[in-house]
This record gives C-alpha cells, sequence and structure tokens, in this order.
C-alpha cells in the first residue's frame, strides 16, 4: 500500500496517490462506498487528562481521531477507520441515511455508554435479526435527532471504512473496544466534519510533529457525490439472501 509521505512543515498535506478512492460497491442491493483500509493508531501513553480528549471525525477521509488539548498543543492519541450513513450530506429527517455534522463552536457529546454486546438488528438483506453493533454503543447527544452514536461493525466488518450506515458511525469491532477502554467518557465532545471540510489547522500540526503516517487523504474535488455514486458502475459485493421456500406437503 502506498502510505501519505508527511512532511516537517506546517503547510497542508498533499493528497493522496489517486488510485486510493472511493469505490461504489453493490452490497446487499445498496449503492455503498468502500475504500482501502488504513491502520488503526493508539497511543494511550501519551495521555495526559482524560476528559481533556475529544473527537474529530473526517467525512471526506473516513477516519475517526482521538485528540487531547495538552496546554498550547494538540496531541493525537488514536485513529481508526469508521463508516458513516449511506447518504452523503448533514442529515435532515429521520431516516434519510445521512450522518449529522457539528463543529469546533457546536459538538456533539457523548451522553451514553451502552453495552451493546448482545443488541442485534434486522438490515432487510436476509439474513435476519443478527448482532450489529460491537461491544459497545456510545450514543451522542444530536440535536434535532436521535439514535445517532459510534458502534462495532459486528457482520459488517466489510463497510468499514465506507458508507452503509442508516446514519451511525461504525468502527471495526477491536477499535471500539479501544475506544471506549482508553478515551471514550460522559461528556466528551464530537466533531463531525462535513464531507468537503478537510483537515483542521490543529490536526496538521499535530500530524506533522507526531510524524504520523495515513493511507487517504482525498481531493475534495474527485470524492464522489450522491448523484455520481448511483451513476457510476458498481462493483459486486454481498449478494442478498433469497427467501427460502416453504416446504411443500407430500402428495398420498
Amino acid at each position: 500500500m502506498t502510505s501519505l509521505v508527511i512532511q516537517t512543515s506546517d503547510k497542508p498535506f498533499p493528497y493522496s496517490n489517486p488510485e486510493i478512492r472511493e469505490h461504489v460497491v453493490l452490497d446487499f442491493g445498496n449503492r455503498t462506498i468502500r475504500l482501502t483500509p488504513d491502520e488503526s493508531i493508539s497511543k494511550p501513553g501519551l495521555m495526559r487528562d482524560r476528559q481533556r480528549c475529544f473527537i474529530v471525525m473526517s467525512k471526506k477521509d473516513y477516519y475517526l481521531y482521538v485528540y487531547e488539548a495538552q496546554g498550547k498543543d494538540t496531541v493525537m492519541l488514536a485513529r481508526y477507520d469508521c463508516a458513516f450513513g449511506l447518504k452523503k450530506g448533514n442529515k435532515e429527517r429521520r431516516g434519510d441515511m445521512r450522518t449529522p455534522n457539528s463543529t469546533m463552536k457546536k459538538p456533539f457529546t457523548i451522553s451514553q455508554i451502552a453495552d451493546a454486546s448482545t443488541w442485534r438488528h434486522d438490515f432487510g438483506d436476509g439474513r435476519g435479526n443478527i448482532k450489529s453493533y460491537g461491544d459497545y454503543f456510545l450514543r451522542l447527544v444530536t440535536p434535532g435527532h436521535s439514535g445517532i452514536g459510534i458502534h462495532g461493525s459486528t457482520n459488517n466488518a466489510e463497510s468499514v471504512p465506507g458508507r452503509a450506515s442508516e446514519g451511525c458511525i461504525r468502527l471495526k469491532d477491536a477499535d471500539i473496544i479501544d475506544l471506549r477502554k482508553n478515551y471514550a467518557f460522559m461528556g466528551m465532545k464530537v466533531i463531525i466534519k462535513s464531507e468537503m471540510e478537510d483537515d483542521l489547522p490543529f490536526e496538521i500540526r499535530a500530524m506533522h510533529k507526531q510524524h504520523v503516517e495515513r493511507l487517504r487523504h482525498l481531493d475534495p474535488a474527485i470524492v464522489l457525490t450522491n448523484e455520481m455514486i448511483q451513476a457510476a458502475s458498481a462493483e459486486q459485493g454481498r449478494v442478498k439472501k433469497a427467501a427460502q421456500a416453504k416446504p411443500q406437503p407430500k402428495k398420498r
């Protein structure tokens, strides 16, 4: 895999290789997005005060970052691949399959950390009522909307990183455990950047200073719109299971 070369200046990073791009995949009949997975990073040893940690997600590059404000500095503690709602754009109403946006000035917050290890969901794809949320569900306060959270991807690991959920944020199962164990807390601030928003200044400084490498930094000029996703030639992903026919009574 080709990794982005990190420069030592404070200038914005160059965009990643054009080969690192969004792929349209037909998954259980839905047009979803898939990308090449990146390595997870977690360095809890760099943390000084858990209560000063916060989350920033990039809907453009499909990452969830954990940062900590340390005096006048900001340190990146963790980075995970993630998946967002099936449709791009800011959430407007229930059922629109979008993940809501937030900002540094008006962040979301974690209101509940729930044990989701037994939670199940029927996606209507023929697999039935299956485990779907990993070990934890970090419920978010998202004004105007409800039911949005950060959780695992049990039985849907293929969807991370990408777009496939009904609006929640999916992590790999191991990553939701790591996030819960090492960083998450009630009241933690969560920023979800829009699809066209790039790295924030403090993110650029933190990644330069820590020599962080990442696979994906997509050029906003070539990211796919909802219309482009619908018009694209889709790769074949998982196929919806056909309903089993009921056995016919034997003739006598």
